[in-house]
């Protein structure tokens, strides 16, 4: 079995479509290896206990809950919109705080962490010939995001525990307060996978520090072996030449995006570059690959009307979404726009599309639709041209011509 983890969102404020770009992925990678015969066991978090969750519950006169709980909701329901398969589990922080009080323990039991007064920090400089691994730098060049704590023993030591002052807290084997980010995501690791080894751990190119060199240098900790085998860091979407940011105001939220393309064109989106780049978005891209994914919803609905029977090469198939397993994107968009070249290997690009849970696969023309389609087919051999004039435009409209 592959393990597999991707950080999950902090639930205070409605998704962007950047935000999206790695569980849209995810999701696009982990169908194709199913369909593959891989057995794959995905785990995903959801940070509903933050400094930022605090914030918006103050600025709106709400609890930490009401918050968490409203844009948890929003997120999950973005898998339905956007045909995202749920993962295996998805874990929230405020359900996990007797397994993290025990992760914490063990740190502090094998010397990694330590206390001071209501605080617990990890102990960096105990592994500093590993802690930089991730990031590829070495640790005089990385200073934690808590460095300005004066309690530390190190600038490089983060926050496992914070004895807040503001704030839901908690109670614990440490006082009262909350947990750190940083070790949400390693202990359910820890947890789910009992201390195995990651196949893949992914996140947003943001992530890499300090985020995930902190999970690492946990796990390191407790299990003597790097969190995960590969990481997948996403690149940014970035719209009129800049990354998407609220202070800018160059946001896409994802129902936005869905007022004007489908949640097909964001998949096709995906498939389009490398996993990893920058993608740049401009109107007129969207609106091609929005008119690329009404083409192809045309001759599925057509092969439908005229009840084409596609002979299928399991060969080409497989080799697309081989490509796609291994987030080799923009060679299986090059793949499939092959094959949709002739309509005889439109059925290749078909069960593609099924697999990666494209919705215009999943149209079924009904049976009046059929015999408006075979109306106007009489009425065209009949040369009632004004008749099947009116007819084509309703089939046009419904895309199915």
């Amino acid at each position: 079995m592959k393990r597999y983890y991707l950080c999950g969102p902090t639930v205070y404020n409605y998704p962007h479509i950047g935000n999206l770009r790695p569980i849209v992925s995810f999701d696009l990678m982990i169908r194709a290896q199913r369909q593959l015969g891989e057995d794959v066991y995905f785990l995903h978090n959801i940070t509903d206990i933050d400094d930022k969750i605090i914030a918006k519950a103050k600025q709106e006169n709400k609890t930490e809950k009401e918050i968490s709980s409203f844009y948890e909701a929003y997120y999950l329901n973005l898998f339905k919109l956007f045909s995202i398969e749920m993962p295996n589990k998805i874990v929230r922080v405020t359900d996990s705080l007797n397994d993290m009080y025990e992760y914490i323990q063990s740190l502090i039991e094998k010397g990694a962490a330590y206390q001071v007064n209501g605080n617990v920090y990890f102990d960096v400089l105990k592994f500093k010939d590993v802690y930089g691994k991730i990031s590829n730098q070495k640790l005089a060049n990385l200073i934690s995001d808590s460095s300005n704590e004066v309690d530390k023993r190190s600038p490089y030591d983060f926050a496992l525990w914070k004895d807040t002052t503001e704030g839901i807290k908690f109670q614990s084997p440490f006082g009262l307060g909350r947990p750190g980010w940083h070790t949400e995501c390693s202990c359910f690791i820890n947890k789910y996978f009992e201390g195995k080894q990651l196949d893949i751990h992914g996140g947003g190119i943001d992530l890499i520090f300090p985020h995930h060199e902190n999970e690492n240098i946990q796990h390191f900790a407790i299990n003597g072996q790097d969190i995960a085998k590969d990481w997948i860091h996403f690149g940014t979407l970035n719209y009129k030449n800049q990354k998407m940011s609220k202070s800018i105001g160059n946001i896409i939220y994802a129902e936005e995006f869905l007022k004007n393309y489908s949640a097909d064109t964001y998949k096709l989106l995906m498939l389009s570059t490398s996993y990893s780049k920058p993608i740049n978005i401009t109107d007129e891209l969207l609106a091609s690959l929005q008119k690329q994914i009404n083409n192809i919803e045309v001759h599925f609905n057509k092969s439908q009307l005229e009840n084409i029977k596609y002979t299928l090469d399991k060969q080409i198939i497989d080799s697309i979404l081989k490509n796609v397993s291994n987030l080799d994107f923009s060679l299986a968009f090059k793949q499939l726009n092959e094959q949709l070249k002739s309509p005889l290997n439109y059925g290749n690009a078909f069960f593609v599309f099924k697999v990666l849970g494209f919705k215009l696969v999943e149209n079924k023309v009904s049976n009046d639709d059929k015999e408006l389609y075979r109306k106007w087919n009489i009425l065209k051999e009949q040369k009632q041209y004004d008749k099947a004039d009116e007819i084509r435009n309703i089939l046009k409209t419904k895309r199915l011509i």
